[in-house]
């Protein structure tokens, strides 16, 4: 800083040489010097050795700009006066400045360097006793600033002996950390008291921001002394140890974990890694980000249920009845079931067992199932959701190289059922999905391999696991999304939808007992539900394979009666057909009605949904035309198929009729199925469709009270088809009494439900001709006398 009080006059109507600066400013009273090597300034300093070596310094907006233009300097600066010019290597110069005023730059030119015209900046600048206290008060702030600097007290002195506020001011930015924007703003400022304004508020910035560093440099110390305080103790324990074999000192946590570990009696591959974890454990600090992760590796091996197993119960007799307790009907599963867990009793082991996959519509009982089996066995029961699972780390867990890694959700399962041969519940196998982390349902191989399962990998544990006493049960609602892979190691047990007879005698015995407890509506005494209303609800308000939504209509129904009940409404128990409409609004479905009879070209059929059996009526009209065959009802390839076939039988079969046939190709044929905006394929409709179209063209009547299933070749031999218990059921429902069936199906009608077989007169054909005979009997010629 200078203290030159000595006026120096410069001639405004002058150019003055400029010399643009870059990186740093310069501001009045004070001195610095800078390095000039651009050849603009260093024409403008030879040009102020002409001028009373006196120079304009202006600030450039883009210091990164080599070539500046004149539009690029800010419009105040500073005059100053070189003091002296020192040459230096390379073609630079340093050159000392001394700041005496600012100034409003006005004009700039530019020919071989930069020249300004500029007027002296008006400064309110006053040395009155208010203004001399203020810039006292900055001098103190900035003294507690200056002794954290370093800054010499000499300085400071210097600043207190001048007169003008102004030049206190600027001997003090010169030693502020601001930005070169910042110190333009100073620069621009008229007003005194904005000037000491801005500075209080920067130092108070300053003094915040270096406390908060102290602080925080004083806690990192203090942590780092506590570290090294803490390593040197258990350095010295850990030697001592050593010397006294750890029998003074077996409260150290290594030493805890090492008697916990041999407790647990590993395997020796466990034992030599967990060992090997103990030993880096011994020469980390417990503060150490690694101490934690190898700590929390050993303990999931401790919280594992290693050589612990369920004392097994295979009671076949208990197992049965607990099935039958919660489960009404499938018997043919509960069979399986039972033949499964006999394989188990007889061999004493689940090893190379096969893996059960209960594959059924939403809501037929797959999970509550598997739940009962494992509380008939008395084992451990855990249920893993693989729907939605993307990522193959949840079958084999992190590695532990990532933060917060886990094991997979088969170890998981291990640990909460705090035994090593549970029942582990794959719920949704069919759901799991892969991207760019992996595959899951190819890790799953690993797993449900009884060849691979006795030495499972789990990236987290890094060990072999054995999974082989595990009984492994999955399930799932479509067999086809299941991966093939995945596919060929489990054995598919399928649960069909239940029956419309099975309902009813689970919502009696099960579901409205159930629902009338949980809500506080006696049974027989508030409430009576008859089999008929049991019935219209499951008929007009239910369309599905399980008992869920049923549940959930018999819910509301008890609902509305115990709200009645609340409000001393007057009912008798029994629930009348009025009463369900008024509970639970206009039916939603429609009876699986019969066509009406007298028509020809109509025929019953039957079609299989995977919410149980449905009517299927064609409809065939014969018109006048080219012989075109048109198609409507949404039907799929294999049904269109399945009608060319039954045209072409027609054709062959007409003149046993007294039909020419040659009236095909001058007939429009227009086969139609209801419901049309539901999608119908497949081939079991292809006897309906023959006989359709063999009534539309003889003008005969077939009963709609006898429908037909089946599928028919060229040839006319009729195949078996799927599904038969749905369709049997939904046409007795439907009110059929005959019913068409390939003789291939014979083995299907002996398992039949009781009420189907019994409500039922069943036909069993091989050929398309002994239907035809039956239905359409060939009139006897009569004689020629």
């Amino acid at each position: 800083m200078t203290s030159n009080n000595t006026p120096f006059v410069v001639d405004f109507t002058k150019k003055i040489p400029l010399l643009p600066l870059r990186d740093t400013l310069l501001f009045p009273s004070t001195a610095m010097r800078i390095l000039v090597g651009r050849e603009v300034s260093i024409q403008a300093i030879d040009a102020a050795h002409k001028n009373d070596d006196v120079v304009v310094l202006a600030l450039q907006r883009d210091v990164v700009e080599e070539e500046v233009s004149s539009t690029g300097l800010y419009s105040v600066g500073v005059v100053a006066r070189i003091q002296n010019v020192i040459p230096v290597p390379n073609g630079y110069f340093k050159v000392l400045l001394e700041g005496l005023f600012t100034v409003d730059i006005t004009e700039v030119t530019k020919e071989t360097f930069f020249e300004a015209l500029v007027a002296p900046r008006k400064m309110i600048n006053s040395n009155s006793a208010k203004d001399l206290k203020l810039a006292q008060s900055v001098i103190d702030e900035f003294s507690h600033y200056a002794l954290d600097q370093e800054i010499q007290e000499d300085f400071l002195d210097t600043l207190r002996q001048l007169d003008q506020p102004i030049h206190i001011y600027y001997g003090i930015l010169p030693f502020i950390r601001l930005s070169l924007t910042e110190k333009q703003a100073f620069l621009e400022a008229t007003s005194l008291k904005e000037v000491a304004e801005k500075i209080q508020s920067v130092l108070y910035t300053l003094k915040e921001s270096m406390q908060v560093t102290k602080k925080v440099r004083r806690d990192v110390q203090q942590k780092m002394q506590q570290s090294q305080k803490e390593w040197i103790i258990n350095e010295q324990i850990r030697l001592l140890q050593e010397e006294l074999g750890d029998s003074e000192f077996g409260g150290a946590e290594h030493v805890i974990l090492a008697k916990k570990i041999k407790a647990k009696n590993f395997s020796a591959a466990i034992q030599e890694k967990l060992d090997e974890e103990l030993e880096r454990m011994k020469m980390m600090q417990p503060t150490s980000p690694e101490y934690a992760v190898i700590r929390n590796y050993i303990d999931w091996f401790l919280a594992l249920p290693y050589n612990e197993y369920c004392q097994t119960e295979l009671n076949l007799k208990k197992v049965k009845k607990e099935l039958d307790k919660k489960h009404y009907g499938l018997e043919k599963v509960k069979e399986r079931i039972l033949e499964y867990l006999a394989v188990l009793k007889l061999t004493g082991s689940e090893k190379r067992a096969p893996i059960l996959c209960l594959v059924g519509p939403p809501g037929v009982g797959k999970t509550t199932l598997v739940s009962s089996i494992a509380q008939a066995m008395e084992r451990s029961f855990v249920r893993i959701t693989l729907g939605g699972v993307r990522d193959e780390a949840e079958i084999r867990g992190h590695r532990r190289t990532y933060i917060g890694a886990m094991p997979g959700r088969f170890i998981q399962a291990l640990r909460r059922a705090k035994c090593m041969n549970p029942v582990i519940l794959l719920d949704e196998i069919d759901k799991m999905a892969s991207d760019f982390r992996g595959d899951p349902a190819s890790a799953m191989l690993e797993v449900l391999d009884p060849e691979l399962n006795q030495d499972f990998t789990d990236h987290f544990m890094e060990t072999g696991f054995d999974l082989s006493r595990v009984l492994f049960i999955a399930t799932a609602n479509t067999e086809n999304d299941i991966p093939e892979a995945l596919h060929d190691r489990l054995e598919i047990v399928r649960l069909p939808g239940y029956y419309v007879h099975e309902k009813m005698k689970i919502a009696s015995e099960y579901l409205i007992p159930e629902v009338c407890e949980r809500s506080g509506v006696a049974l027989g005494k508030d409430i009576q539900i008859s089999n008929e209303m049991i019935h219209k609800i499951i008929r007009d308000y239910t369309r599905e394979a399980g008992v869920r939504e049923l549940e959930r209509l018999l819910s509301s129904v008890v609902r509305h009666r115990a709200k009645e009940l609340v409000l001393n409404k007057k009912n008798v128990p029994a629930l009348t057909e009025k009463q369900v409409s008024q509970y639970l609004g206009v039916p939603r479905f429609l009876d699986s009605r019969l066509p009406l009879p007298g028509r020809p070209g109509l025929i019953t059929g039957l079609a299989w949904t995977s919410v149980g059996g449905e009517i299927l009526t064609i409809e065939c009209m014969l018109l006048s035309g080219k012989g075109h065959l048109q198609m409507t009802g949404k039907l799929g390839e294999v049904m269109k198929e399945s009608a060319q076939i039954a045209l072409s039988l027609v054709r062959a079969r007409l003149q046993k009729f007294d039909v020419d046939p040659s009236i095909v190709r001058k007939t429009d044929i227009h086969i139609h199925v209801p419901e049309g905006a539901v999608p119908k394929d497949g081939p079991s409709a292809g006897i309906a469709l023959t006989l359709a179209l063999l009534s539309a063209f003889t003008n005969r009547v077939v009963d709609p009270k006898t429908a037909f299933t089946g599928e028919v070749s060229l040839t006319g031999s009729l195949h078996a088809i799927g599904g038969l218990n749905e369709k049997a059921l939904a046409a007795l429902d439907a009110g059929v009494t005959t019913l068409f069936l390939p003789k291939d199906n014979e083995k299907d009608v002996t398992e039949l439900p009781l009420p189907a077989r019994k409500g039922l007169t069943i036909h069993l054909k091989k050929h398309i001709d002994e239907i035809i005979e039956v239905l359409f009997p060939l009139e006897k010629k009569k004689k020629k006398s």
